[in-house]
């Protein structure tokens, strides 16, 4: 994408991630480019409107080209992010919070990612969403883009229970397979994903 903002904000964020205000502080001291913080949350405005296809199709056709043509196996999670607002409105709204400010308003983002952590798609839902109803959107809408057909899901147990029940409703065949121990305090499932024709 042929953008300087971007391409600053990309060099910041592999340099020196940190805030957004940081950020213009960094690329002023290091790099003489003088961008302001609204000038950065416009363009976070137009990426996400104008370009997020665009950077979605680089992300896949470069995690792709690095799993040698295919992804076979994706991983998702989900998490909350709270506002210290008072507004609520269709999107932010108070729920179940992972932080433990489940007084405060928040979204839930669903993240779809390559076994070696190249995010891939994902997808942002209202605050009081359950996180168990999060997966079958983001994955539906990801293997029909991307045309795939046989894709392993891992994610966390307490999403996968809610998958399969939802499951049993006609929008795909899916079916708990192995419990892969990612790490020794979680537990997950890995469950082939194959889309109906």
């Amino acid at each position: 994408i042929p953008d300087e903002v971007l391409r600053h904000l990309v060099i910041a964020r592999i340099c020196q991630p940190m805030s957004k205000l940081a950020t213009v502080d960094y690329l002023r001291s290091h790099f003489n480019e003088d961008t302001s913080l609204d000038k950065i949350y416009y363009y976070m405005d137009k990426l996400y409107n104008t370009q997020q296809e665009i950077v979605q199709q680089i992300s896949v056709e470069h995690t792709r080209r690095i799993l040698g043509g295919c992804i076979g196996i994706v991983f998702y999670d989900c998490t909350t992010l709270y506002f210290e607002s008072f507004v609520r409105d269709k999107l932010c709204e108070s729920g179940f919070s992972k932080d433990g400010k489940s007084k405060e308003n928040q979204i839930v983002i669903g993240l779809l990612v390559s076994p070696g952590g190249y995010p891939l798609a994902y997808s942002v839902f209202c605050g009081s969403q359950y996180e168990g109803f999060t997966m079958i959107p983001v994955v539906d809408d990801f293997v029909k883009r991307f045309h795939l057909k046989d894709v392993v899901v891992v994610a966390a147990d307490s999403i996968l229970q809610c998958c399969i029940i939802s499951r049993k409703f006609g929008q795909a065949t899916i079916r708990t397979r192995i419990c892969v121990p990612l790490f020794s305090m979680v537990r997950a499932f890995a469950i082939p994903y194959r889309r109906n024709p």
